[in-house]
């Protein structure tokens, strides 16, 4: 893959990832349902490790009770006189302060509310009382009548922030802004400045904790009607906070209830203002990301994925792998919170994670498959189909666009071609150069080769290229022979033999090659330039001197197994200073064993300068009249001639 290919990928990798991440930071958003399962994770987590309250908890809860009730003629209002009754032994056990989270909107009888009134105006502790506005449905008469019945007594909204969703209570009310236009604090808050604490109320996560194991709550509950009853000493100096727990009545769901059910997990509103009131108090702040933390982590959960989108594995093992980063993730996010680190959201980080390494996978997937199509239709024609599919397999074994590698090229001609385009029809001579050139390309393809190209009769090939062939030499060689079988069947029978199409020379050499795609942007060819090249095209045509059809180069010979060679000798090619080891490769049905050791003890006697060697060639001739080769030293050494130096004059 090229270093321009990759930066393309990375950077529109980059580009999904980030679209990835800001799509699903928008889901929420756009569609709140999606985010109930990640409500439902943090609910789990948060009843899972909550922490248990303290015994010496300094806030208490003073509850209406259904026994509470049925004392009483009628429900609601609650009896104010037994308020003020209960306002007045809090007072005498000495409390820290006293938060009523009742409402009194409308009047009742008239002594029981001028008792009540009386009560509050004159406590003696720091008191605060519940507030309302239009938005819980109150009329003008009630709104005059609170406003009135609570003048100069503090007072704070009792709201809870309810999620629209599944209706839980995960957050702090921090206040709001009245009709008027006045910063109205909540309960919590005016609760917290009433007895001296000084805060800023957020709307954070509550921070809810699990009651001990012989409690209903996190905080120590007497029923009302029993007040005035206990000991002085559970009261003193704590914040007694005064409300409902009825099972029908203002009853909200919390995080709790995904682990200890609806019933357990569903607070009545003062145990909540409770457990927010304590957190505010003791300074707590819950532990979870912020808005810009959150989509940090997504974005990082995308960009994760897409790299793991580059790892180059089987689809099945990427999608196992993908579910066991998500695993790892999950357990990671339990186990960091856990241990007192931050809640963090799993479902849309996983979620980012498992769509950009789809999406990923998609993109290169895409991108594989165009390389795929361009290098079948790049390289289909002259390149064998086992080849091709190995490129498809691993693109990166292709190279564009230029490359040394050694390779091993293999030139053929067809013997007095011309001759023969100008005695023979030429509808005839097609059939047979089209017939001929089919079946050698179709062997060199068959054989693992790139045809380089095609010009005339001649055909151009190499091995080692596009692809990696270690064994390329052994590959050029046994294709040589291969081509020769070939030729020499095909021009013994049939069309070609009626009309006496001559042999086929074959050179073979092994060398260093720039290798790539030349030309231009229009046209180009996938081929190979270089000496090495030239030299093949030199054995090649050597043959016609030498009488041999296919000539082969040390540097290619000397690599193959399993096939026989006569050395030819040191051949000059003209043009050249220095010699090229030459040999012909056994040919099948060509040279007999008995041929074959006699033609080596002829040529070591003439490397040696042994005069003996005419006389071994003659030999070899009486044997074998048609041993070209053997017959081409004869007539060296008849010409003067001697060794194994042969110099051509002539190409």
């Amino acid at each position: 893959m090229s270093s321009q290919t990759r930066r393309t990928d990375l950077g529109a990798s980059l580009g999904i990832a980030i679209v990835i991440a800001a799509i699903i930071w928008l889901l929420p958003r756009v569609f709140p349902f999606s985010q109930v399962p990640e409500n439902w994770l943090a609910d789990f987590r948060q009843a899972a490790f909550a922490q248990v309250a303290q015994p010496t908890s300094d806030i208490v809860i003073v509850s209406v009770t259904e026994d509470t009730l049925a004392s009483f003629p009628y429900r609601s209002p609650l009896d104010r006189s037994f308020l003020a009754n209960l306002l007045g032994a809090l007072e005498a056990a000495d409390v820290k302060a006293v938060g009523l989270d009742v409402l009194f909107d409308q009047p009742t009888e008239e002594a029981k509310d001028k008792a009540l009134y009386d009560r509050l105006h004159n406590f003696s502790r720091p008191l605060v009382v519940v507030n309302a506005d239009q938005s819980v449905g109150l009329t003008d008469p009630q709104l005059q009548f609170l406003g009135l019945f609570l003048d100069g007594v503090d007072t704070g909204y009792a709201d809870l922030l309810t999620d629209r969703i599944d209706g839980t209570v995960r957050r702090i009310f921090p206040g709001k802004i009245s009709p008027d236009g006045r910063n109205e604090p909540s309960f919590v808050a005016a609760l917290a400045k009433a007895v001296g604490k000084k805060v800023s109320v957020k709307a954070e996560r509550i921070d809810y904790l699990r009651a001990p194991p012989e409690q209903d709550y996190a905080f120590p509950a007497y029923p009302a009607h029993t007040a005035g009853f206990l000991p002085k000493e559970w009261f003193k100096d704590k914040i007694v906070l005064i409300g409902a727990d009825l099972p029908m009545n203002d009853r909200h769901r919390t995080p709790l209830a995904t682990l200890l059910g609806s019933r357990a997990g569903s607070l009545p509103g003062v145990v909540i203002h409770a457990q927010t009131l304590a957190q505010v108090l003791d300074g707590r702040s819950f532990p979870e990301l912020g808005a810009t933390g959150r989509f940090f982590l997504l974005l990082l959960a995308s960009l994760a994925g897409m790299a793991f989108a580059f790892i180059d594995v089987a689809i099945v093992l990427r999608a196992a792998g993908i579910a066991l980063v998500v695993v790892i993730f999950w357990g990671l996010g339990f186990g960091l919170y856990a241990n007192g680190g931050p809640l963090l959201p799993l479902v849309f980080p996983s979620l980012a994670f498992i769509i950009s390494a789809g999406a990923g996978s998609a993109y290169l997937g895409r991108r594989d498959r165009e390389m795929k199509k361009f290098i079948r239709g790049a390289f289909t024609r002259y390149v064998s189909p086992v080849v091709v599919d190995q490129l498809m397999e691993n693109p990166d074994g292709l190279s564009l666009g230029g490359e040394r590698r050694e390779v091993t090229y293999i030139f053929t001609d067809l013997a007095s071609f011309t001759s023969l385009t100008e005695r023979v029809e030429p509808s005839i001579m097609v059939g047979i150069l089209n017939e001929y050139l089919d079946g050698m390309c179709r062997v060199v393809m068959e054989h693992g080769g790139t045809i380089d190209k095609i010009v005339g009769d001649a055909v151009a090939a190499f091995f080692g290229a596009p692809i990696d062939q270690p064994d390329h030499p052994q590959r050029a060689v046994a294709c040589a022979v291969a081509l020769d079988a070939f030729s020499e069947d095909y021009i013994s029978k049939g069309v070609a033999k009626e009309h006496d199409v001559g042999i086929t020379r074959i050179g073979v050499n092994t060398g260093v090659a720039l290798i790539g795609n030349f030309g231009g942007e229009a046209f180009f060819d996938y081929t190979g330039h270089g000496d090495m090249v030239n030299t093949a095209a030199r054995l090649e045509s050597l043959n016609k001197h030498l009488g041999t059809r296919v000539c082969v180069s040390k540097s290619s010979a000397e690599r193959c197994q399993d096939i026989a060679f006569r050395p030819v000798g040191s051949v000059v090619v003209k043009g050249k200073t220095e010699g090229i080891q030459v040999y012909e490769p056994v040919l099948d049905g060509g040279v007999s064993k008995a041929q074959l050791d006699a033609y080596n003890i002829a040529y070591g006697l003439l490397d040696q300068d042994d005069k003996a060697a005419e006389q071994a060639f003659l030999e070899i001739l009486a044997s074998a009249p048609g041993d070209s080769l053997a017959n081409f030293h004869v007539q060296r050494l008849k010409r003067g001639e001697s060794g194994t130096t042969i110099v051509m004059t002539e190409k």
